[in-house]
């Protein structure tokens, strides 16, 4: 039997994002003249795919496709706009090798209700989350320095809060393109005493953005409640480990490479695809943890080692991290895709900024990692009204 590496379903893409992603990641040009929202189903094999894919590929051409993977292993792409697909699923429906029909059925007929549990919370994905930045750096791109050296924190912290963070995010590392790290001391040195100083007024939850076991597993041991790993778990399950000593809660990001290197050339042959699966593997190694899936966010790293077209493709195509039973972090805030779209200098990409965490509610995600809080939420908000059943 084949067993597929993974596979996901993508309903109702406007056509002319379907139609771009297919060509520059796959080499196929769809028909442009029906513009009606398309389905798409990608399924990933590790070798020779069943003879079905075949059979699709000759009983509907132009809306099937197999195509080879540069890693090795092949995919199989369905690409149609609704009323074709249903044409699709009931040829596999009668068809003797029936586990191609199971497998877009399953996820047809999915039904995820993902929630995401930190400190003495349960978040679900009905409600944005608004994850408030606190840098405590010299040298983040956005607000390096702004909050460094501080005698009270307890006062950001407040103003932070009154502006409508649902969770504050402590980082004592820059991890902007070309950063270099600091040691453990150091930045247990930036981050200690602000966990401190904000754990004695507020039960607000507290994120610590750190890559090391040892700084999570101090900060935790202070009153922190979740890990924000921008690493995609270079520490492997010893990260995992601490999480669950404290029984605390995760956030899985990728990355390709580190911030030293990261945007030096980054490049992908399926950026989805890639993510996805770089997911699938990492939560594998948490579950193995034993860590609930209820205990971790996805963020799939927009800006760190993507190009503008990778990271608008993210956007694009969000709701493909969706077929995971977790919620979904974005960080979009003030970074340089938006800047190179726009034309706009750092101080100037807050109405581009808003405009991605919009589209990103709509797409699927639900927390949204920030500088500007207020008006991050009053923009997710709108979009929320914009999307719910009135």
């Amino acid at each position: 039997m084949i067993h597929p590496e993974y596979q996901f379903l993508l309903n109702d893409i406007p056509a002319d994002i379907a139609l771009s992603y297919l060509k520059r990641t796959f080499r196929w040009q769809l028909d442009k003249s029906n513009q009606n929202p398309v389905t798409i189903f990608i399924h990933y094999f590790n070798h020779e795919p069943p003879e079905i894919c075949t059979s699709l590929i000759h009983a509907f051409p132009g809306f099937c496709k197999l195509a080879n993977r540069p890693a090795g292993g092949s995919v199989f792409l369905v690409a149609a706009h609704f009323t074709v697909f249903c044409r699709i699923f009931n040829f596999l429906a009668t068809a003797e090798e029936s586990q191609l029909f199971l497998d877009i059925e399953t996820l047809f007929n999915r039904h995820s209700n993902p929630s995401f549990k930190v400190r003495n919370l349960t978040w679900g994905k009905d409600q944005p989350r608004i994850m408030g930045i606190l840098n405590i750096t010299p040298d983040s791109f956005y607000d390096g320095g702004n909050f460094f050296q501080r005698d009270d924190y307890g006062t950001v912290a407040e103003q932070i809060i009154q502006a409508g963070a649902d969770i504050i995010d402590i980082g004592g590392e820059s991890s902007q393109p070309g950063a270099e790290g600091v040691t453990e001391r150091e930045e247990l040195n930036r981050i200690l005493k602000v966990v401190n100083q904000i754990r004695q007024r507020f039960h607000i939850p507290l994120s610590i953005d750190t890559t090391k076991p040892a700084v999570a597993d101090a900060a935790l041991a202070a009153g922190a409640d979740m890990i924000n790993d921008i690493s995609g778990l270079a520490a492997g399950a010893e990260m995992i480990r601490i999480i669950r000593k404290h029984n605390a809660s995760y956030c899985l990001m990728h990355i390709q490479g580190t911030p030293a290197m990261m945007q030096h050339r980054p490049h992908y042959d399926d950026v989805i695809g890639e993510i996805y699966q770089f997911f699938q593997s990492k939560l594998n190694i948490c579950y193995a943890e034993g860590l609930g899936k209820n205990r971790i966010l996805l963020d799939p790293g927009i800006g760190f080692g993507k190009t503008v077209l990778d990271n608008m493709d993210i956007l694009r195509l969000l709701p493909a991290f969706s077929n995971f039973d977790n919620l979904i972090l974005m960080g979009t805030s003030n970074k340089s895709f938006i800047g190179k779209i726009l034309q706009r200098d750092l101080n100037h990409r807050t109405p581009g900024t808003l405009a991605t965490q919009a589209l990103g509610w709509m797409k699927g995600a639900t927390v949204f990692r920030v500088h500007s809080v207020q008006e991050t939420k009053d923009t997710v908000e709108m979009a929320k009204y914009y999307t719910q059943d009135l």
